[in-house]
């Protein structure tokens, strides 16, 4: 009907002016009536607060993916990060028959992208694990649980820019790879196993059980490198006698026995994070703070209780404009990257958002993308609308007392999105498919004073006479 078209335009109109200006607009709505229908349209404004938490190193992180170094910030203090994997072995994987040499082993960490100084000397070293991995993929584990000392498989040192860049057949070049050398023991005691316990490497399960458990990865010195790790793989290079190339004659040929982490087998990722004390105090109520991976994260205070009074009776809140401006000015002291991607989830919900792999609903968790342009953390859905979070919760709370009514705790962190393609009538659409803590090194220091913490709210009724 007419009524709906012209109070959406009416609607549009004043979510536009709390976009432009911070001017109160207290006074734009009274009625707006003809004939046959009145539109009730008010108009006003609420203060969101923020605070820092930290996330106490403890954070949900199931991936194949990880960090490892060690990185001191000017603002956000220190974090050191390693991780702990087993490998997953193919079905039945073999060494050729006839191999009778191990030539070399070598463990390769290949990352995609660092933080930090890349001439900065870093030591990295590798161990054998001595117990089973369990299924716990919160970063404050602890390594000695699942390794000794005594096990180490080798040791060097690299800077990003000596890495061995990976080139590709057609002339491309991948990502940059560091390796360390393992004693060849290591690779005659896979050949032997394979060779009287063949049933070991017929799967990842039987491998970790009976022989070999995986490795636990670490920095030795050096504090000015973060690594984000794409993968890790375990190669055993070696000699076999086989047919030449034209098949006729015997020939000594080369080959690996190569496996590799991958999103089948468990990896864990250790994160310890020294955070400066002043960052939690939030006594300066202009700023609160974001960092990954597993540092600190934002908490916002939306005054639920004040909104709902302020709705009245058979109200509905159309409009719900916010946003969160990154602090530029002091952003550019910190050489980490701005979080690309933010998390908008209930408190309550956060401890089980990740493990049961929930994704946003857009009623009581949304994703904020940042816009590069202005440094703004912006909700996606219907700009910077969250209209449906308050109705949700003026809804769950309509027979409550309202000066009873709690105030909602959200926290942003930062998130990696995950996306698909899937058909959305003749053309296709990018819809979230996996939602996890983002595990590479960022920060972003948000502006959280009054001006900038406004909620704007545009509440409607409407009848119809017949």
């Amino acid at each position: 009907m007419k009524i709906k078209t012209l109070l959406g335009f009416i609607i549009a109109l004043l979510a536009i002016s709390f976009i432009a200006c911070d001017d109160d607009l207290h006074s734009v709505g009274s009625s707006i009536q003809t004939e046959s229908d009145s539109i009730y349209v008010s108009v006003d404004t609420v203060v969101i607060t923020a605070k820092t938490i930290s996330l106490e190193d403890r954070i949900y992180a199931r991936t194949a993916a990880g960090v490892l170094g060690e990185y001191i910030d000017p603002i956000f203090g220190k974090v050191k990060s390693d991780y702990l994997s087993e490998f997953y072995c193919p079905k039945d994987m073999a060494f050729k028959n006839k191999t009778f040499s191990i030539d070399s082993v070598q463990v390769n960490v290949v990352f995609s992208s660092f933080s930090g100084d890349s001439t900065n000397l870093m030591g990295i070293s590798t161990y054998e694990l001595n117990t089973p991995l369990v299924k716990n993929f919160y970063t404050n584990i602890n390594p000695k649980d699942f390794y000794d000392p005594a096990d180490l498989l080798g040791s060097g040192s690299f800077t990003v820019n000596d890495a061995y860049q990976i080139k590709y057949s057609d002339g491309s070049v991948g990502p940059r790879m560091i390796t360390t050398q393992v004693d060849t023991l290591f690779g005659q005691r896979f050949l032997k196993e394979w060779k009287t316990n063949p049933g070991t490497f017929k799967d990842s399960e039987s491998l970790r059980k009976t022989f070999f458990r995986g490795i636990y990865v670490t920095t030795n010195f050096g504090n000015g490198t973060l690594l984000n790790v794409s993968n890790t793989t375990l190669d055993i290079f070696y000699k076999y006698v086989g047919r030449n190339s034209g098949d006729t004659a015997d020939s000594i040929r080369t080959s690996i026995f190569s496996l590799a982490v991958t999103p089948e087998v468990i990896q864990m990722n250790r994160i310890q994070n020294k955070i400066d004390p002043a960052l939690l105090e939030n006594t300066d109520l202009t700023r609160s703070y974001l960092k990954t991976p597993a540092g600190v994260a934002t908490e916002l205070t939306i005054p639920l209780g004040e909104i709902i009074r302020k709705m009245g009776a058979n109200k509905i809140v159309n409009s719900a404009t916010f946003n969160i401006k990154g602090f530029t000015e002091e952003e550019t002291a910190s050489k980490l990257q701005r979080p690309a991607m933010l998390l908008f989830v209930n408190s309550d919900s956060l401890p089980t958002f990740f493990p049961n792999k929930r994704l946003e609903n857009n009623i009581s968790s949304f994703l904020m993308p940042r816009n590069t342009g202005t440094n703004t953390y912006e909700f996606s859905l219907n700009g910077y609308n969250i209209s449906q979070l308050i109705n949700y919760y003026a809804d769950h709370y309509k027979n409550m007392d309202k000066n009873s009514i709690p105030d909602l705790k959200y926290t942003i962190i930062p998130v990696n999105r995950l996306t698909e393609r899937v058909a959305s009538g003749s053309s296709y659409v990018n819809v979230t498919s996996g939602i996890y803590n983002l595990m590479s090194p960022t920060s972003a220091i948000l502006r959280t004073d009054e001006k900038n913490m406004k909620m704007g709210l545009i509440f409607s009724r409407y009848s119809d006479r017949e």
